[in-house]
């Protein structure tokens, strides 16, 4: 039988995972992990995740990594303290299904995540334009689902207000759009919002003036989602997310490209 390179993936992530090696790859290092939508309405849609294999990678996630925030996370690095196999669970935008469907998931499995919200996108009927593209529904959270993850425990960070490219916009536009989405959720939230992850997340769409302004706005952390891992001496501010697509037809194919990007 002729294998295919997701086929490969997955055998040899099956066989590393299952024979508990991915310890010594993970040495000093964790995973980041983001989502974006997690429903069964997949197709010609490269962010969702489908949400009996979200299922199935909570279970993955709690059988063969440390769980953990992160705002754990950034303590651990900030501290000394060992990072190895540490995995966090980050979802960005602030889509419904993250409500709906997600957040019982993680709740079953005991899993802390931390949710990146578009303020502005809260409680609306917008359809952003990569949604329009792929011909697909844009159902947002309300405050109120928000402030109900913010109460069950989850994490909530910024994501500007309207999900703008930040390697193109700067200057006031830039730090408006940062910091409004900040004191949006601060005001809804009544806590203080110290997390904040870079919308669209490619290398090209964050500047190295507006990942100054992040630090002057006095946030812990800045990621983007373009893949990779997070090394114990790594830059808070330039830290990798891996993301998790239709692409990923299997925990085991996720799990060999992390040792790839290892």
């Amino acid at each position: 039988m002729k294998m295919n390179s997701k086929d490969i993936k997955r055998y040899l992530g099956g066989m590393v995972f299952g024979l508990r090696l991915h310890r010594f790859f993970f040495r000093d290092k964790a995973v980041i992990a983001v989502f974006h939508r997690v429903n069964n309405d997949i197709a010609q849609n490269p962010i969702t995740c489908d949400v009996e294999l979200f299922r199935e990678f909570c279970a993955f996630f709690k059988r063969y990594f440390n769980v953990i925030s992160l705002s754990e996370l950034l303590d651990r690095m900030e501290s000394g303290k060992s990072i190895s196999g540490c995995l966090v669970v980050t979802f960005d935008d602030g889509y419904l299904d993250n409500f709906e469907n997600a957040a019982p998931i993680l709740k079953e499995f005991d899993i802390p995540a931390c949710f990146f919200i578009a303020t502005d996108f809260i409680g609306t009927q917008r359809v952003p334009d990569w949604d329009k593209k792929w011909g697909v529904e844009s159902e947002w959270m309300s405050w109120e689902h928000v402030k109900s993850l913010s109460n069950d425990g989850f994490e909530i960070g910024a994501h500007t207000k309207n999900h703008i490219d930040l390697g193109v916009v700067e200057g006031d536009e830039a730090r408006d759009e940062i910091q409004e989405s900040r004191l949006a959720l601060e005001r809804q939230l009544g806590k203080d919002i110290d997390l904040f992850s870079f919308p669209f997340g490619r290398e090209s769409q964050f500047s190295e003036s507006n990942r100054s302004l992040v630090k002057e706005l006095r946030f812990r952390c800045a990621p983007s989602a373009y893949g990779g891992i997070v090394r114990s001496n790594a830059d808070p501010f330039r830290m990798r997310r891996h993301p998790i697509s239709p692409w990923h037809e299997s925990v085991w194919q996720f799990g060999f490209e992390l040792l790839q990007e290892g």
